[in-house]
Formats: C-alpha cells, sequence, structure tokens
C-alpha cells in the first residue's frame, strides 16, 4: 500500500490497519496458511469521513491489488447483486497480478441468466444447456470448475442437499460469461427446489430456480471458494489480498452480505479467505459490542492488535473490528481544507465544530485565509446561497424525520442528556423517545461523565433554537423558562441559574455567586465556588454576534449595577464558553482582572483565585 495523499486523522487506518491485512505471508515449507483477518467497519456520524477515507484505502489499492467498491447505500440490493457487482471488479487486470477467475461463481450467474422454467423441468435444463453452450466448447478447466462448485458449496454447507456427481460428456459450457448480459436476472425466480439433484445438470437448475435467501447464500459460497482457489498453489504468490469497500453496510441488503459471507466463513474448514473486508457504517451495530468502550480509534488500530483482542467464542461476531472516525485535533484541523499556509483561524475552528471533519472542512471553506474576528463570530449567518448553518444542519440530520428533529431542537437547551430527557422538562411522545433513540444509534451521542449531544450539533440545534419565531410555541424564551422551573423546583439552584444566564438574567446569578463567594471558609469551598462559575456561565447565548464583544459585557454589567465587578467576571466568562462570542479572545484582560479582584477581596484560597487569573495572561 503506497501514496502520498493522507486524510488527517486517519493515517492509521489507511497505512497501518490495512497495510498489514494486505500483505500477505510468504508460503513456508510447501503452503503455510496465511492470516485469519477481520471485518473492518469504520464507523462515526455524517461527516465523520466514511466515504473519504475508503476513496483514499482505493487510490492506495490502485494498479497493486484486486480491488472493489461499492455504496450500499445508493439503491438497495440483494447479496447476490453485491457479489456479482464485486465479482466484475476484482476479475479486472492489474499490471503484474494474475487476474482472479471467478469459474464458481460464473456457473451461477450461468444458472440464473438461463431463466430456467422453474415448472417444467426438461424446458429448464434445455434452458441451461443452451446457455451453457452458446460461447464456447466444454473445456477441461470449466470440467474443474463445475466440480469445484459442488465441493466448495458443500463443504461451506450452504446446499446440504448436493451431492458430487460425475460430468457427462453431454454437457457444454463455457469458462467466461458475458457478466453484463447476466447481471440482474435473477429477480423474480419462483419459489422452487427439489429434494434432490440428480445430475450436474440438475443442479445448474436448482440453482437457477432457488429462492432469493438461497441463491444469496449459493452466490456467496461460490464467491469465496473462488477467492481462495486464486490464492491456492501456483497463485500462492500473489503479493496482496484483494480488497473490498463497502459503504454504508447499515443500509438496506449491507448487513446481510456481511452476515452471510461470515456464516459461511465459520462454516468453511478452508483456510482464511484472502478478502480484506472495509465497511462504513453511520449507525451501532449491537454485535460489535458495548457501544461506549467495544472500539479502537485510528492509532490503536492494527491486525495484531484485533488478533489478540479476538474472543472466538463469540462465532461469527468475532470478526467485526468496529473502529472510530474520530474528531479532529487542533492540528489535524488547521491541515483541512487551507488554501494558504494560514492556521490562524485552526483554533476557533477546532473549538466550534469540536473536529468533525465535513464540517472542518466547509467552515474553513466559508471563513477563507486569515479571517477577522467579527466574521468569526457570524460565520453561522454566512454562505453565498444561504446561510452555513441551515446547510450544516440538513446535511447532518438529514437521518432524523422532521418531528424528532423538532425534539432534538428543545432537547439541546439542557446540557447533557439525561437532564434534556427528564419528565419534568419534556413532553413524553413518541418522537421525544424515537429522536433520543436515533441519537444514539446515528452516533451523535458522546460518551464520557455524562451522556451528551456532540458539541457541534447542539450548536447548531441551539442556533435553530434561538431564531424561532416570537409566536412558536417552543420558542427560546419558553423552553428555557419551563428547565429554569422546573430546577427550581427540585432545588438544582446551579442549573436553574444556567437557564436563567441563557434568559439573560445576569442579575440572579451574580448574587448567588457573591453570597456562595462570602460563606467561603476553606481553599475546598474556593475550588467548589469556581466549579459553580464554570457550570452557571457555560449556559448558551443568543446574543448578536454583530456587536463587539466588550461593548456586550459592559451593556450585560448595566444589568447587575450592585456588583459590577463580579457582573464583569460572569458575563466574560460567558461570552468566552461560547467560541462565537469572543473568537479573538479580547475579554481574556477583563477575565483575569476580575480574578485578581477577587484574590483580593477572599478571606481564604488567594492563591487559587490568583492562579485562576494567570491562565488567563
Amino acid at each position: 500500500m503506497a501514496g502520498d495523499v493522507e486524510l488527517p486523522g486517519r493515517a492509521g487506518i489507511v497505512k497501518t490497519l490495512v497495510g498489514e491485512c494486505v500483505r500477505r505471508r510468504k508460503p513456508r515449507g510447501g503452503g503455510e496458511p496465511d492470516r485469519e483477518l477481520p471485518v473492518i467497519v469504520l464507523f462515526g456520524p455524517r461527516g465523520s469521513g466514511k466515504t473519504a477515507t475508503l476513496a483514499d484505502i482505493e487510490r492506495n489499492c490502485a494498479h497493486q491489488v484486486p480491488h472493489a467498491s461499492i455504496d450500499v447505500a445508493k439503491r438497495a440490493r440483494a447479496p447476490r447483486e453485491i457479489i456479482t457487482e464485486l465479482h466484475f471488479d476484482l476479475s479486472k487486470k492489474h499490471e503484474g497480478v494474475h487476474r482472479i477467475p471467478f469459474r464458481q461463481l460464473d456457473l451461477c450467474l450461468l444458472a440464473v441468466g438461463a431463466e430456467p422454467d422453474p415448472d417444467n423441468r426438461e424446458k429448464a435444463l434445455a434452458q441451461v444447456r443452451a446457455a451453457a453452450s452458446a460461447d464456447v466448447e466444454l473445456s477441461d478447466r470449466t470440467r474443474s470448475s463445475i466440480e469445484s462448485v459442488i465441493d466448495g458449496l458443500l463443504q461451506a454447507g450452504a446446499l446440504p442437499w448436493w451431492s458430487k456427481l460425475p460430468i457427462g460428456a453431454f454437457f457444454h459450457a463455457v469458462e467466461t460469461f458475458r457478466w453484463r448480459r447476466k447481471l440482474g436476472r435473477g429477480a423474480g425466480i419462483k419459489q422452487s427446489m427439489p429434494k434432490r439433484s440428480a445430475k450436474v445438470l440438475d443442479v445448474l437448475v436448482d440453482i437457477g430456480v432457488a429462492d432469493a435467501d438461497l441463491l444469496d447464500e449459493v452466490f456467496c459460497a461460490a464467491f469465496l471458494a473462488d477467492l481462495r482457489a486464486a490464492y491456492l498453489r501456483r497463485f500462492r504468490w500473489r503479493r496482496g489480498n484483494c480488497v473490498v469497500l463497502l459503504d454504508n453496510i447499515d443500509a438496506a441488503g449491507g448487513s446481510r452480505f456481511v452476515d452471510l459471507l461470515l456464516s459461511i466463513r465459520e462454516r468453511s474448514p478452508r483456510e482464511p479467505d484472502p478478502l480484506v473486508l472495509i465497511a462504513t457504517s453511520r449507525q451501532w451495530n449491537p454485535r460489535w459490542g458495548s457501544q461506549g468502550s467495544s472500539y479502537r480509534t485510528p492509532e490503536q488500530a492494527g491486525l495484531a492488535d484485533w488478533t489478540n483482542g479476538r474472543d472466538v467464542d463469540l462465532g461469527r461476531d468475532s470478526w467485526w473490528y468496529p473502529v472510530e472516525l474520530r474528531d479532529l485535533t487542533v492540528s489535524e484541523v488547521a491541515n483541512v481544507g487551507r488554501t494558504a499556509a494560514d492556521t490562524t483561524s485552526a483554533p476557533f475552528v477546532h473549538e466550534l465544530t469540536r473536529g468533525h471533519p465535513w464540517s472542518t472542512r466547509e467552515l474553513r471553506a466559508t471563513l477563507g485565509d486569515r479571517p477577522t474576528g467579527l466574521a468569526m463570530r457570524t460565520v453561522l449567518e454566512g454562505g453565498v446561497e444561504r446561510p452555513f448553518a441551515g446547510r450544516a444542519r440538513d446535511y447532518l440530520l438529514q437521518d432524523f424525520d422532521p418531528a424528532q428533529r423538532e425534539v432534538l431542537v428543545g432537547m439541546s437547551a439542557a446540557p447533557n442528556l439525561d437532564l434534556a430527557t427528564h419528565a419534568g422538562v419534556r413532553g413524553g411522545t413518541e418522537s421525544d423517545a424515537g429522536a433520543l433513540h436515533e441519537i444514539r444509534n446515528r452516533l451523535w451521542s458522546v460518551f464520557g461523565e455524562q451522556l451528551v449531544l456532540h458539541p457541534w450539533l447542539r450548536r447548531l440545534l441551539l442556533h435553530e433554537l434561538g431564531n424561532r419565531p416570537a409566536d412558536h410555541p417552543q420558542r427560546w424564551a419558553v423552553v428555557h423558562t419551563r428547565h429554569r422551573d422546573h430546577h427550581r423546583e427540585s432545588g438544582n439552584v446551579a442549573l436553574s441559574l444556567y437557564h436563567a444566564l441563557a434568559l439573560e438574567d445576569l442579575n440572579s446569578a451574580v448574587k448567588h455567586l457573591r453570597h456562595q463567594f462570602e460563606q467561603i471558609d476553606a481553599e475546598a469551598a474556593v475550588r467548589r465556588w469556581m466549579q459553580l462559575l464554570e457550570l452557571i456561565t457555560s449556559a448558551p447565548n443568543r446574543l448578536s454576534t454583530a456587536r463587539e464583544p466588550r461593548d456586550q459585557v459592559e451593556e450585560l454589567v448595566r444589568t447587575a449595577p450592585a456588583d459590577a465587578n463580579l457582573a464583569r467576571l460572569v458575563a466574560a466568562r460567558w461570552l468566552m464558553s461560547d467560541p462565537l462570542g469572543d473568537p479573538d479572545r479580547s475579554l481574556r484582560s477583563i477575565v483575569r482582572s476580575e480574578f485578581e479582584q477577587l484574590a483580593k477581596e477572599a478571606r481564604v484560597g488567594f492563591v487559587l483565585l490568583f492562579a485562576e487569573s494567570e491562565k488567563y495572561a
């Protein structure tokens, strides 16, 4: 695997994990079996770079190893249709690499393409015979293929009623069949299957009239048998395993295909498949394990890691190897979508998007090089045809129906999903339960001390909440008032003030913080007070982004004139907690000055408060 193009944050997958799986070990002592290989699943929410990573892998495979790529989400496919498409691409000729012959799968395609009559066996036999003799005469190699398809499928357990039979000279077949002409002809085959076939020709007829499920299994077994045969004996020196890339296997047909493949792989006594299967999914599959922990990051992923951690007692589920396409770091964001050597906006973009790959690229393109503070503050409103925030929401939330989206907007008001779904602050409709399920299923929740919405998605939802019209029944003021009153009644003063500040009630927050500050009598109490300040000032806001941050702070301070110094600290911290509030960090000096003032006023904890002020130097 080689290539100069490198996706930020994904090199561990492309170069290490995939490279290790593709490379074949040299046979020793007449034929040592190669290693077993996992089914790699790259998972992440929409826009996390799954398709781009597959494209990068495909570029690295070019002209080196047989490879095929399918986006399962583009249209619904049965497993046999996926296999047929893979067969077409994997059998291409690559320079210096022998073509992979799919003789057994070709026989299956011939049987289905003949469209045998399921109600008239003599007619069906004649149809298959005619299809087989249409192009060339029977060759010795094709005779072996006919025997192999029966052997392979018997061993795979796909058709236990089959038996190996001698091949009569009456049967004519082809070594290579016209793939395009055969593609898709299996649709509509009636469900009819005899208990036992008497001749090889009958076997092919039985394939041609098999029901959909059995046909899928037959095709999958033949596909794997052909791949193994292509790497046996004189072809063992092939330098790389073949690669199959399946985008969006959570779409219809994708999971069914992989399940079939793993089921047949489990039942087959043959050596490991020479198949590197890399799939993507924007949904979590419980068969992979626990959603919060049963996965690796690109840096952790490797063939040895999978081998050492594999639990063979899980059967076919032991083949899965989920790898999270994590958000990007600040340094990785600096290398995304830039048009010049400008990295000044990278920290801002990372803080706003948390490094979500699609949003990072789109946001940097919208901002351009060396954006001003005002451009960064108003970036969600920017855009050529429509505001960036609306375009991003529509892209990221396209898996949610309108009712669920409405619920999500309301959920964004709370700092975590547990509080957002509390009975006291939500309607309790079916849409509520469905939205929460989809948030987790679609990988938009972030695991930590508490389960929270992805910060970037929450930012976009809050933006929509803040822009709801004044007559909307679930507008900003209504939702935050409901949360504030609920927490006030339940005795959670901190969260009550969190939502009060979201309603721009700075005075209430300042009064409570001053009262608590005056009660401090130990250093531990100082730490608790600073934690309280951090929680309250992390409240969301819908303040204008077209104003200078310092002017906004002074305007807010006028609403709490009795304690201007503390009010200034609260207001400045509140704006700074929002990436859009003060992207130039012009409020740092205010926060530093006010912490120094508090240190002078404190009876205890001077060192802690002064140390906090130094963080804003």
